[in-house]
């Protein structure tokens, strides 16, 4: 592992965007996403993913310029197409629309289709932390196939992630997780470090479960296990198809149409507290008094009691005072898209 001063990695970041035919607003937008997940630990979807946006904005599939085109607004809803342009950029965007409705709308629901990757999910929750408001988001891409049905060997969906902002009157709980074993990026990694899973998280060609990631690459391929594994995957597979049905199908980008690896779709729904109950003070004592309960209990020999989205923010505190924790073989990779973009080096 190596570290880098955050400053230093969102400035190389932005400049290898930039190199790329970015303008200097959208690139910053997507440096600071990546950084944000390797702030949070999402070292698959934070720097990691770089050279594959470079690659992308190369060859097209991601574009450098163009409109969000509005498919529908009805004031506490809305549905946007973001035409392939950089997915943390049209994040931003999109997120500040949903807060800025949430002012006047205790529930506020929004899609997005056509949005190039976003990212870490958990990346986008501190605009509703800070604001105590309560959030769902969804997304998956509807060309990428790497999950088959409870009993079935054919792929037909992916890990399918969902996020969550849950505020408490101290530090919110952060959920961020695919519906999934492993992510597809995790097994690609295990696999190009030749070392075996820690445990058999995928199924092979022939409907096997399996520690080898290199099953999900044979011909024809292997498939991720849902969330509950061999015994209750079943669960785990309708977790993904609810985000089948509100980040694809409601956004109207579904799996029945010609897609293109790169472009997801997207869901985020905005609940004020506020509007509920009796009210914000109570919702945030009763998730206060639920999150003491769970850490007062005894913890299990040899084991620590942790809530979702704890670990990711005492990562993001420690590395914004030490510097920024990457992968070695991550500034060898990102200084050579630096030399082949005219650059000197990435930081």
């Amino acid at each position: 592992m190596e570290r880098v001063p955050v400053p230093q990695a969102l400035a190389g970041a932005a400049a290898l965007l930039r190199a790329s035919g970015l303008d200097e607003d959208k690139a910053a937008a997507v440096a600071r996403r990546l950084v944000e997940a390797d702030l949070l630990g999402h070292g698959t979807h934070g720097l990691r993913m770089l050279p594959i946006y470079l690659e992308r904005l190369a060859d097209g599939r991601i574009a450098r310029s163009g409109n969000i085109e509005v498919l529908q607004d009805h004031a506490s809803g809305f549905s946007w197409q973001a035409n392939r342009l950089p997915g943390a950029w049209v994040m931003e965007r999109f997120v500040d629309a949903a807060l800025e409705r949430s002012a006047t709308h205790p529930v506020v629901t929004a899609t997005l289709a056509n949005c190039t990757h976003i990212g870490a999910l958990q990346a986008y929750m501190e605009h509703f932390a800070e604001r105590k408001l309560l959030a769902l988001m969804m997304v998956t891409d509807p060309a990428v196939a790497s999950v088959a049905a409870p009993g079935g060997v054919q792929p037909v969906t992916t890990t399918n992630p969902i996020g969550a902002c849950i505020p408490t009157h101290d530090a919110p709980l952060l959920v961020d997780l695919s519906t999934t074993l492993m992510s597809n990026s995790a097994a690609a990694t295990y696999a190009a470090a030749g070392r075996k899973l820690p445990g058999d998280w995928l199924v092979d060609n022939e409907g096997r479960p399996t520690d080898d990631p290199k099953a999900l690459t044979t011909n024809p391929p292997g498939t991720l296990m849902p969330l509950g594994g061999a015994d209750f995957g079943y669960k785990g597979f309708a977790f993904g198809l609810l985000v089948e049905a509100f980040a694809l199908a409601l956004a109207g980008f579904g799996r029945d149409g010609p897609r293109q690896r790169g472009a997801q779709g997207v869901f985020l729904q905005v609940i004020s507290p506020d509007a509920f109950g009796h009210g914000r003070d109570a919702f945030l004592s009763s998730m206060s008094h639920l999150v003491a309960q769970c850490h007062a209990g005894p913890a299990a020999p040899g084991a620590s009691i942790r809530l979702p989205g704890e670990r990711a923010l005492a990562r993001r505190r420690q590395q914004l005072e030490e510097g920024l924790q990457i992968d070695a073989d991550i500034p060898p990779l990102l200084d050579a898209w630096a030399r082949k973009l005219g650059l000197e080096r990435f930081v």
